[in-house]
């Protein structure tokens, strides 16, 4: 098992008082970021390269015991409990190559970098298109009905679409503060949440989430 899972298993259990429930994927890793730093994140990523199958429904158990190797959580076992939200991730992890075309549509549309719209698929839900969060947002880059229907998507679940408006929403972000980390913030929390701060919101989950998304995006330009 590698060090930096076993490290990520017990920072959520401790972080959920001795059992985890992470009801998805994104608010798993913001989680497990905020209290061990964005490694973590790239640690567990290596992990579901290396099998998804086992990684994932480990991180969505409902119990998760602290430095248990991965078939410690096999089907048969008594301290496995799927998470509620297990199925709403969807089925397949897409990738880069895979949403490419879609990203340089959305890229050229909204002037938007291709790394930087990268970055926030990436955070918002790991490459997965049918990822709905527990509040209800959906796809890709997690959108709200209400927010895709106002940039034109029909389908949150359709790749295209959804990158296209998550896209056209950021862009949206950034005319409107004039500030990539502020657009950022502003797609996680609110554009009202960044209004009634005068900044980012002293949410440690959106601030792990622009710090993220940062890191990720400059880290494409190298």
């Amino acid at each position: 098992m590698r060090p930096i899972f076993a490290a990520l298993l017990g920072s959520l259990a401790f972080g959920f008082s001795g059992s985890a429930h992470a009801d998805d994927l994104a608010e798993a890793l913001n989680f497990a970021a905020a209290i061990m730093g964005d490694e973590i994140v790239e640690g567990y990523e290596d992990f579901m390269d290396w099998d998804e199958t086992e990684a994932l429904p480990i991180l969505l158990a409902k119990k998760v015991v602290p430095g248990e190797p991965p078939e410690h959580y096999g089907s048969d076992s008594a301290g496995f409990e799927r998470s509620d939200f297990f199925q709403t991730l969807g089925a397949s992890r897409l990738d880069f190559a895979t949403l490419r075309p879609f990203i340089e549509e959305a890229a050229n549309e909204t002037g938007l970098p291709v790394q930087l719209i990268d970055a926030v698929i990436r955070t918002e839900s790991g490459y997965r298109a049918g990822a709905v969060s527990k509040a209800g947002a959906q796809g890709l880059m997690q959108l709200i009905p209400t927010t895709a229907a106002s940039v034109g998507v029909s389908d949150p679940f359709d790749p295209r679409q959804n990158i296209l408006g998550g896209s056209r929403y950021l862009r949206k972000m950034y005319d409107e503060f004039g500030s990539l980390e502020l657009a950022i913030a502003a797609y996680n929390a609110g554009p009202n949440a960044v209004k009634k701060h005068s900044g980012i919101p002293p949410f440690p989950e959106t601030r792990q989430y622009v710090a993220t998304v940062i890191k990720r995006y400059k880290s494409k330009l190298e």
